[in-house]
Parts: structure tokens; sequence; C-alpha cells
């Protein structure tokens, strides 16, 4: 478990975060739970290119506004389809939000809707989960709210609601996206030509499959992981010179490191504040197999 204390952020508002570590019956479909709190008043933060998160909000408002303009409003079960890039939020508190980051597995077997086509927006409950699900999680929030229940509780619940994903993985599929993390966690810039030699599909069909899980082709994915993993290095403090080294080797130059970070985590590097009240979302273990690197040389 990694907490965030209590800090006073640049709007001079206090905020709390949390992460969870998911429990052994979450492991492969959680990657973290969270919870952020505020006290009242407005936030405006950058979430950076994120996994599908199931969000219960037991008080506040959230509003997302994406990379093509778009914007939706929380609700109390609120579903974050997988971002491809970063997008803005505002907090509208005194906010107090329990969250599940969903693995790229759990994600499918629970909505079943390809990454490629249903990405950056917010997605009706309804549209997922069944009316007995979305009751019983609001339900939970509300004894929150009341005080019978404490907010790490909720995550029980979330893990219920992802374990009963109703849709099956094709055989196939499984052994690609496996083949896929494998790649992805094998270095900071694995070649691509490995990860065909590993797989006994077409090159069309394993860029299919990653598409339907990750939203891009393997190429971008790496792309993405890359400039997450640099956000996460400027954002948590600690890894060794070493890692840094070998991390920041795969850009061509400080432009290029710019650009990417600031289109998959809205921030440049000079603007990573320990003291943001979704700073715990560029933490290694929010972000599955995107951060196994930089875990793995932490601990």
């Amino acid at each position: 478990m990694r907490m965030g204390g209590s800090f006073w952020g640049h709007d001079r508002l206090r905020f709390h975060s949390k992460m969870i570590a998911p429990p052994a019956d979450a492991i492969g479909l959680v990657n973290t739970f969270y919870i952020i709190e505020t006290e009242g008043g407005r936030i405006e933060e950058a979430i950076p290119a994120y996994s599908a998160q199931i969000i219960v909000m037991v008080r506040g408002r959230l509003t997302f506004t994406y990379a093509d303009g778009s914007s939706a409003e929380s609700s109390i079960v609120t579903i974050n389809a997988p971002q491809m890039r970063s997008s803005d939020c505002v907090l509208e508190g005194p906010v107090l939000e329990v969250g599940a980051s969903l693995t790229h597995v759990s994600w499918q077997k629970l909505a079943n809707l390809p990454a490629d086509m249903v990405h950056d927006q917010l997605i009706p409950a309804e549209a997922i989960l069944t009316a007995e699900q979305i009751a019983s999680l609001e339900a939970a929030a509300a004894a929150c709210r009341d005080g019978l229940i404490a907010p790490e509780d909720l995550c029980n619940h979330l893990t219920q609601v992802i374990a009963a994903g109703p849709h099956a993985l094709r055989t196939d599929h499984a052994t690609v996206v496996e083949a896929i993390l494998r790649w992805l966690v094998s270095g900071f810039d694995p070649a691509i030509s490995d990860l065909y030699a590993s797989v006994n599909v077409s090159s069309r069909q394993l860029q299919r499959i990653c598409r339907r899980f990750f939203g891009v082709a393997p190429a971008q994915v790496l792309k993405r992981f890359r400039a997450l993993r640099a956000a996460m290095l400027l954002a948590q403090p600690g890894i060794n010179q070493e890692v840094h080294a070998q991390l920041m080797a795969t850009y061509f130059d400080q432009a290029h490191l710019i650009r990417d970070i600031r289109r998959y985590t809205g921030r440049t590097p000079t603007q990573f504040h320990p003291d943001s009240p979704v700073s715990g979302l560029l933490d290694p273990a929010a972000h599955g197999e995107a951060g196994a690197l930089l875990k793995s040389a932490d601990d």
C-alpha cells in the first residue's frame, strides 16, 4: 500500500490520496485501487493516459475534458473508458472518490468494448454493469457518506463487480495479450521484431488484437508506455540513476521527451509536483505493466 499524506496544493486546498494494492482475488483484474479526498472548492488537474477505471463518487463531482474537446460529468458510479491521451479534470469538492484501475484484460471481461473503438470518454454505468451492481455500489457509497463504512471498504465492493465480468476471452486473444505484456516489460525499448517472433499469429492479427486491448498498434503502445515511465521517473523521485539513464536514452532529444510526456500526461517535465491530488496516478503501481520495470527497480 502506498499512501500520499495531506498536503497544501497550489490552490491552498488540502487533499489526501492513497493507493491500495489489490487483494489476491483481484490480482490480474485491478492494477491498483485509489482514494482521493479534498476539501471544498475547485481543483483543476491533468489525468494521464490511463487504463479504464470504475470510480465511486462518495462526495463531490468530477468533470473530464478529453483531447477531442468533449466533456462529461461524473455520476455516483462512473466508468472512464481507457484513455489514449491525457485529459483535463476538475474536482469540485469536497470530493471523496474511490477508484479501481482495471487491467487491459479485465476491461474486456467486464465491458467487451474494443479500446480502439471506445476510449477517452465516460460511459454510462448502466451500459456495462447490471442494475443490481450499480445499486450495490450506490448503497456502499451512501454508507460511506454516512460514516457506516470506511472508504477502503468500497474496494471490496468494486472487486466483486469487476470479478463478475461476464465476458470470456478467446484463447488466441489471451495468448497474444500475454505476449504483448511480456514484451512491454522486457525492457524500456524492446525491438518490435521480438514481439512478432514470439507469437504464432499473422502480423495483421496481432495488430488487430493489440488495438482491441490497448487501443493502438504495438509501436504506439510502446510509445505511450515509454512516456508514462518517463513521467513516473520525474513524479516519483528515488529510482536509481542507472534506470533513469536507461529510460532517458530511449529519447532522441529533450524536445522529443517533452512532446511525448505532454501528450500522455498533460504536463511538461517541469510541471510534476508531489503536492497534487492525482500525483498518485503516476505511481508505478497504478499503471500495471507500464510501471512494472520502475516498480521493480524501486523495490
